[in-house]
């Protein structure tokens, strides 16, 4: 048993030994082409490998015109050791072709020297290569000066500047890539789609991971839940308005005696809109049954930072400014809302939430009553709301109802309309009219008094006699 593992570990041990190569094995890789400045000569470089035994005799590498036999260069190359690599330069003239001609080349290195001819591994000791001849250029006659000869003596000799079409040959160089072999190309173009692919998977993955998708979420008010109040006091009163205010806006045609709330978010200085900003917005249809959920638009963060950054500026901007920053807001949305309309939904109208953000203590929210009299708004009521605020942050938001198609419309007209309701309505989200009110930071600054207003006297009323005394 001792003799069998003895015999079996010297079988294994001698395995590397007769796998070392025993005779030296050139190859040919990576030939290429290129001229010198002038286009005088032409050079063929390639690299011989040896990928056997190290070589103990010279080699001799020719290179010889297909057509013809002609050998055109040869060059004489030291013995190369194993697994080593070097590069020979077979230069001819160009004037032996003539110019724009297409001739084919075959480089051959080490035949009969390390390698004889017929042996197995000879094939990769050739290599084809085709040149296209370019015309020489002629070199013009030029006595240069005593101080130009100093200089030019000086001067380091510069190197020959490859063709446009070897303009790849470093590339390739450094890749150790035989540009004439098919097969080595076809893989580096490989190489390189896989590489895009992963750079794209990458890039995608890395977006889905850092940017967070749109999303409006559910909203309830901070004021919703608040104690109990008796309907018939003015606290009850006013808490009741309160679900009724949809947002800032005042509508211009009111019939007489109609009444509306609207509810003004306001900064610590009592300005408008100051210390919110808007971090939701969302567009969706609806119908008698209430939202169409496979109409809703998220609005895309992007734009919602182009609305902040208009809201901050608008303080110093005319109206015709303001209306012009807004314009490529509106004309994207709009854009997305024809996308997802159809013949049969087009008619139905569309409602425009935007949720306001604002620190708590940094901002506040007012309440206004308002009644149509004599065909104008009169303030009935101004109050604060009480409010329930358990995080450090104040949502508010604002709800607008735009038409959808008419019936006497086409496409192009209610895109142009639908692009301008968009802009109406930002804009009085921007600019809403403004009577003087008291600062978000002092809620107990009681409202101002609401001016009383006389009824016209009618003129078919007899006069009232005047009293007499007893």
């Amino acid at each position: 048993m001792l003799r069998i593992a003895i015999l079996f570990l010297s079988i294994i041990f001698s395995i590397p030994v007769l796998a070392q190569p025993i005779a030296p094995d050139y190859s040919i890789r990576l030939i290429r082409s290129r001229f010198t400045e002038d286009n005088a000569q032409t050079i063929v470089e390639f690299d011989v490998v040896n990928i056997g035994a190290a070589a103990t005799v010279s080699a001799t590498a020719t290179l010889n015109h297909i057509a013809t036999g002609q050998q055109v260069a040869s060059a004489v190359i030291p013995p190369i050791g194993s697994q080593q690599t070097r590069t020979v330069s077979l230069a001819f003239s160009t004037a032996l072709f003539g110019p724009n001609s297409v001739e084919s080349f075959r480089a051959s290195v080490g035949v009969d020297e390390v390698e004889e001819a017929g042996s197995q591994g000879l094939q990769d000791n050739f290599a084809l290569i085709s040149i296209t001849f370019p015309a020489v250029i002629p070199t013009p006659a030029f006595t240069p000066s005593p101080e130009d000869a100093a200089d030019t003596s000086t001067q380091p000799a510069q190197p020959p500047s490859d063709q446009p079409q070897d303009a790849l040959t470093p590339i390739f160089d450094a890749l150790r890539i035989d540009r004439t072999d098919s097969a080595q190309v076809a893989f580096l173009v490989g190489i390189v789609g896989a590489a895009l692919i992963l750079l794209l998977l990458l890039f995608v993955i890395v977006r889905l991971l850092f940017q967070r998708p749109p999303e409006f979420t559910n909203w309830q008010p901070p004021y919703a839940n608040v104690l109990y109040s008796d309907p018939n006091s003015t606290a009850g009163r006013r808490h009741q308005w309160q679900m009724h205010a949809q947002n800032s806006s005042l509508p211009p045609n009111m019939s007489e005696a109609a009444v509306l709330v609207r509810k003004l978010p306001l900064g610590a200085d009592g300005d408008y809109l100051g210390d919110w900003r808007v971090t939701g917005m969302r567009l969706c249809q609806y119908d008698m049954y209430g939202r169409v959920s496979r109409s809703q638009i998220i609005v895309p963060r992007r734009q919602l930072n182009r609305l902040n950054w208009i809201i901050r500026k608008q303080g110093k901007w005319s109206p015709e400014k303001v209306t012009k920053q807004l314009a490529p807001l509106c004309r994207a949305l709009s854009g997305t809302v024809r996308k997802k309309l159809t013949e049969r939904t087009a008619g139905l109208p569309l409602a425009v939430d935007v949720r306001l953000t604002g620190r708590h203590g940094d901002v506040g929210i007012w309440f206004e009553l308002y009644r149509v009299q004599y065909g104008q708004w009169t303030t009935i009521d101004r109050w604060q709301p009480e409010m329930v605020i358990t995080g450090k942050t104040i949502q508010e938001n604002f709800t607008y109802t735009l038409h959808g198609q008419r019936p006497n419309e086409n496409t192009k007209q209610f895109a142009q309309r639908l692009q301008a309701d968009m802009s109406r309505t930002f804009f009085d989200l921007l600019r809403p009219p403004m009577p003087d009110l008291p600062s978000a930071s002092s809620p107990s600054t009681p409202p101002a008094a609401v001016p009383r207003v006389d009824a016209p006297t009618d003129p078919h009323m007899q006069p009232v006699p005047p009293t007499l005394p007893d």
